[in-house]
């Protein structure tokens, strides 16, 4: 009797240390690697200076990784596309500095595709130095002809599309004549500046962004194959 009861206490001891594994292997399962995404993220830079540090890396990292603005820095009205992948729950820090030494840093900064302008230190007052939004701004040109004979034609039109618009060069814009040109568009979109005169000569510019700035007409000899535009008012 007591070694069938030994050998029914065994079995129930199998039984149980089973039972324990058994759900030791179902809460093993049930333990799920973290999501991998990536952020991706349009970055304006609004501040009216221009960038020449600019960082993306995880929140508290020491690491801050490359310095995103490049060589060259980044004007102001210009844009760069930014991404990070890791885990979708990760916090992001992004960091900048301008030529003058103003810094700003946004401690976040979620997994998303979003579009992010950089605000001035005065615009931003102590409050959030970024936004979550395509900034705008209106491009003002001074178009002088100095084509040495009537434009017929004037077009200002955003690169890639097909519509020009209407003729800005109304009944013709005589030779030393000028014209101001407004556009308003997202702050780093491109626009095309195209010409023809009266002897069918055109010329085009096509990375011309928004900006104040005077804008001189070249004739096919001045150009000589180069620039059809000068940023410059005539002399």
């Amino acid at each position: 009797m007591k070694k069938i009861l030994a050998m029914a206490m065994a079995a129930a001891m199998v039984l149980s240390f089973a039972a324990c594994s058994s759900k030791q292997d179902s809460s093993s399962e049930e333990v799920k690697e973290p999501t991998v995404a990536t952020g991706t993220y349009t970055v304006y830079n609004t501040t009216g200076d221009k960038i020449t540090e600019l960082y993306l890396h995880e929140a508290g990292s020491e690491d801050k990784g490359e310095n995103l603005a490049g060589e060259n820095g980044m004007k102001n009205y210009r844009s760069k596309v930014l991404t990070f992948e890791g885990a979708e729950d990760t916090t992001l820090s992004l960091e900048w500095v301008t030529a003058n030494g103003d810094t700003g840093s946004f401690d976040t900064l979620h997994i998303e595709e979003a579009p992010v302008a950089l605000i001035s230190t005065d615009a931003a007052a102590g409050a959030t130095p970024v936004k979550f939004e395509v900034p705008t701004a209106e491009g003002v040109y001074t178009v002088y002809n100095t084509t040495g004979e009537t434009v017929t034609e004037l077009y200002l039109y955003e690169a890639g599309s097909e519509d020009k618009g209407e003729n800005l060069a109304g009944e013709g814009l005589a030779d030393a004549a000028s014209v101001e040109l407004k556009k308003e568009g997202a702050v780093d979109f491109a626009l095309v500046l195209e010409f023809t005169t009266e002897s069918g000569y055109t010329g085009s510019f096509d990375t011309l962004h928004n900006e104040v700035a005077p804008i001189s007409l070249l004739s096919e000899d001045a150009a000589a194959g180069a620039t059809m535009i000068k940023f410059a008012k005539p002399e």
